[in-house]
């Protein structure tokens, strides 16, 4: 009798162990990423872009080098805090970081420029969580070492520089209340355009060089 239920028994643990694969293959097609519609290209030199993706099943999005039109790596991230014309990206030769939002956080993603390699997070700005993505001014800007994040609400503003290869914050500035407007790096300042005054920093440092200026 025992020898006969096991005779049953394995035939069964094949039928059964075939059904779950079969779901664990439709699963894994079921919630694979797909890219979807281009959201923003941004040049990184004559031959290699970056371009952001929306993410087709989800309100994530993606990441993408290319080399020409060929894609050399995709990434998925959660859902990209920039837009066309507001770019929350930043680049050196080792890395990239992606600026993104999620559940009531702005963090920094970082991956491996050769073979997007995740090599970590930061959240920016924790004290004032929840935070979504102000809606007008630049987002990312960069000197190709370091990125320098604006992040804000209603009645805040920080400036956050941070290391694009080795990841965490390097510095941060609290703007105040009035919103950011418009900003760069150049020189060695990092500028942003505060309602009448143009502000700038110490891109190395973060220390404030000039306040005050009212605009021309």
């Amino acid at each position: 009798m025992a020898k006969s239920r096991l005779g049953f028994l394995g035939p069964a643990i094949v039928i059964v162990g075939a059904v779950v694969a079969g779901l664990a293959i439709w699963f894994l097609q079921t919630v694979r990423p797909e890219a979807g519609a281009v959201i923003d290209t941004i040049a990184i030199d004559a031959h290699h872009s970056l371009v952001l993706r929306k993410e087709t099943k989800s309100n994530r999005s993606m990441i993408e080098l290319r080399e020409g039109t060929e894609v050399k790596w995709q990434a998925l991230i959660p859902h990209y805090a920039g837009a066309p014309g507001r770019p929350a990206v930043a680049w050196s030769d080792k890395a990239v970081t992606v600026r993104v939002e999620r559940d009531g956080r702005a963090e920094v993603f970082a991956f491996a420029m050769q073979n997007s390699q995740k090599l970590g997070t930061f959240r920016l700005a924790i004290e004032h969580e929840p935070i979504t993505t102000h809606a007008e001014g630049p987002i990312t800007m960069t000197d190709h070492a370091r990125s320098y994040e604006l992040v804000g609400g209603p009645d805040w503003h920080q400036l956050v520089a941070v290391d694009i290869l080795h990841g965490g914050g390097v510095w941060k500035a609290d703007l105040g209340t009035a919103p950011i407007t418009a900003g760069g790096v150049e020189g060695g300042k990092v500028w942003v355009q505060q309602g009448p005054r143009l502000r700038t920093f110490d891109a190395l440092t973060g220390l404030e060089t000039f306040e005050n200026k009212p605009l021309n």
